[in-house]
């Protein structure tokens, strides 16, 4: 047997688990009353890898903002719990899922979806109101519809500007080449009435063929500051840009800015292996973070900057916040 061969049997038995998963979890869900809809996975799958093996490692489920609180009693009934709780929550960071964890089996849980900074509840109402069907591991589970699968692919790209060679941007350039402009054209009207539109910018810019079809939409010269910076990959300059425009009060700002300088132990030692090696190891480590933090400033400084003067200097461009 080949490599390939064995490689692409491997994932599918990969992708079997994780909807055997999604439909566990999923169901244990409806037991409770809570509504579910399945993101990505199976349904990208399906729809932009026909015939193809698309892997993907977890189970991405959204539920309704207010039953967040008990979808997680759920998970926790189930076994799971929350991976890696000890991260730091950067400023910068989207809203997005939260990631729990049982024997190496992962569920994403969402509530809201990144780009898009509307209602969450008037987002997740039009999500499970216009939602289809779709069998995944013998059940019959919610999907988004086909104009919200086609934004999510482009939000999910422009959340992870900076992967150049990922799935992110993979599903993006299938996408393009699938779906004709009224497609398109719906998915933007979607972006519209949940203020999504730089983000959704953002992500069609990622490839020629997206810059193309963005002149195409007129979105002109709409874009997205935070997506900017993302594409550079430098969260020094996410976590700047997000402490000078995040509208949130200044303490909050300080604990979140403090507890990524200083995160905790659990963090430290697996951000260095320095950390793991007792106290003193504990301690230099956090020295080493400082010195690492003010020797990536310079650098994070420099790229606010160039990507300022370029919005200066574009001659009528309307750049959209991510708030």
């Amino acid at each position: 047997m080949s490599v390939e061969r064995e490689e692409g049997y491997r994932q599918r038995a990969c992708n079997f688990a994780i909807d055997a998963l999604t439909a566990e979890v999923a169901g244990a869900f409806a037991g409770e009353g809570i509504g579910t809809v399945v993101l990505k996975g199976p349904v990208l799958a399906r729809w932009l890898y026909p015939g193809e093996v698309r892997a993907y490692g977890d189970s991405d489920l959204m539920v309704a903002p207010d039953d967040r609180a008990r979808a997680v009693s759920v998970l926790e009934r189930l076994g799971f719990a929350e991976y890696c709780a000890w991260m730091p929550t950067p400023l910068s960071l989207d809203p997005g899922g939260t990631a729990f964890g049982r024997r190496g089996a992962m569920v994403d849980l969402h509530c809201q979806l990144p780009g898009l900074n509307g209602d969450p509840d008037a987002i997740w109402g039009r999500l499970a109101a216009s939602a289809e069907r779709q069998v995944i591991a013998g059940v019959e589970l919610q999907v988004p519809d086909r104009d919200m699968v086609l934004l999510h692919v482009v939000l999910h790209a422009a959340h992870h500007a900076n992967m150049v060679d990922g799935k992110p941007l993979e599903d993006l350039r299938r996408a393009l080449a699938l779906v004709e402009q009224a497609g398109w054209s719906s998915a933007l009207e979607l972006a519209r009435a949940y203020r999504g539109v730089p983000a959704f910018a953002a992500g069609l810019r990622l490839l020629p063929e997206g810059e193309d079809l963005a002149r195409r939409l007129d979105l002109g010269e709409v874009r997205s500051l935070q997506h900017e910076i993302r594409r550079e990959d430098n969260v020094i300059a996410e976590e700047l840009y997000a402490l000078l425009s995040v509208k949130v009060g200044i303490r909050r700002k300080l604990v979140i800015a403090a507890s990524d300088v200083f995160p905790r132990p659990d963090y430290m030692r697996w951000w260095s292996r320095l950390a793991r090696r007792g106290r003193f190891g504990l301690a230099g480590a956090y020295l080493w973070r400082m010195i690492w933090i003010i020797g990536q400033a310079p650098g994070a400084i420099h790229a606010l900057w160039r990507i300022q003067r370029a919005k200066g200097q574009a001659s009528g461009a309307r750049w959209g916040r991510v708030r």
